[in-house]
């Protein structure tokens, strides 16, 4: 992975996709693409010593990559806007701050593409969270894995978007307080109004 970081960094900004798509014909994983998410998001820490323009560099990388993953359907979308916030909020902690960030990467551009990628609108997601609480009051022993016993999973493991939609939101909140556009300050307020309630 180390080594795939390294040729990563070679590569000449908008070529990442054909990049990837050389080096894996049949399709990234998603644990490779959160390993590469969690490897520049801690080599842009404001912990560590950085030359500024290697900074920028890796937060550059580290949108696009997120962009990357989502459109070659590595990483589902929402898992992709909770990473853009997460970078987007780590560069705010940057001090000095880094200068010529992608748009995305600042909190109005990290905050608008996540709000486009929640796939359900607040009332469908509403009318979800108040039929998944049915179900769990409803629900009997065989709902819930055993206790202690060994439990096995068949098939792959489906994501409901409700389950987007909250990931989403629990990363709204790192950017929230520094919009600056005030149609998305406002859409994200409204989003976030109902996320106590689900």
């Amino acid at each position: 992975m180390d080594s795939d970081l390294r040729e990563m960094r070679g590569v000449l900004q908008g070529k990442l996709a054909d990049w990837v798509c050389r080096r894996f014909p049949d399709g990234a994983s998603s644990q490779w693409w959160l390993s590469i998410f969690e490897s520049l998001e801690a080599s842009a820490s404001p912990f560590r010593e950085l030359a500024p323009d290697r900074r920028a560099e890796d937060l550059n990388l580290a949108a696009e990559a997120i962009l990357v993953a989502v459109k070659l359907g590595g990483v589902r979308s929402a898992i992709g806007a909770y990473w853009m916030l997460r970078v987007a909020a780590l560069s705010l902690r940057l001090d000095p701050p880094v200068a010529d960030l992608p748009q995305i990467l600042t909190p109005d551009g990290s905050a608008a593409w996540a709000l486009r990628q929640i796939p359900l609108t607040r009332e469908r997601t509403i009318e979800e969270s108040e039929t998944r609480k049915s179900e769990h009051l409803n629900a009997g022993k065989e709902f819930y894995a055993p206790v202690g016993g060994e439990f096995t999973l068949t098939g792959e493991v489906a994501f409901s978007g409700l389950q987007d939609v909250e990931l989403i939101l629990s990363a709204l909140p790192w950017v929230c307080s520094h919009l600056k556009d005030k149609e998305i300050e406002s859409n994200v307020h409204s989003w976030l109004e109902i996320r106590g309630s689900l």
